[in-house]
């Protein structure tokens, strides 16, 4: 004979319900964004990958692939498929280090360039649309608050080798 297992738990037997967890809450709206930013991306046929990386060498032209793949947060060998892509599709061009010939940096092309100046409005739009009915006072904390949370656990990160 099978017990039955009961797959409800009540509130007070669950230490951190996912209503009240930060890092669930923060999953959500950083998921929320994503979806909201790859619509208004679709229609000008880049993919939110391709947006990461534009949006990063738009500000810092020229970095290595390694760097790049930190500042997107995303593995190297992941990131090397979406950079052929970029080139392929004309936004980005790699260059081989001069001094250490592993190496490539990363560069816009004029396209690359144009493509992310014409798609920082909609960016604009998306985190606007998200701090809808939200007082400058209260941005500003969250921001504040949002930094704190990432030095607080950027600590607690184990270095890697």
């Amino acid at each position: 004979m099978s017990k039955k297992r009961n797959t409800h738990t009540s509130k007070k037997d669950v230490p951190l319900d996912l209503a009240h967890s930060t890092g669930h809450l923060i999953k959500v709206a950083h998921r929320s964004f994503q979806q909201a930013l790859q619509a208004q991306l679709a229609e000008h046929k880049v993919k939110l990958s391709h947006w990461l990386c534009l949006r990063h060498l738009f500000e810092e032209e020229g970095l290595t692939q390694r760097e790049l793949s930190k500042r997107v947060n995303v593995k190297e060998s992941t990131l090397v498929a979406v950079i052929l892509d970029m080139e392929g599709a004309g936004f980005i061009n790699r260059i081989r280090d001069t001094d250490d010939r592993r190496k490539y940096a990363v560069r816009l092309t004029a396209k690359g360039r144009r493509t992310t100046k014409k798609l920082l409005p909609l960016a604009k739009k998306v985190n606007d649309l998200g701090a809808d009915n939200f007082t400058k006072a209260e941005i500003k904390l969250y921001h504040s608050m949002t930094q704190r949370i990432i030095a607080n656990l950027t600590k607690a990160i184990p270095a890697a080798n």
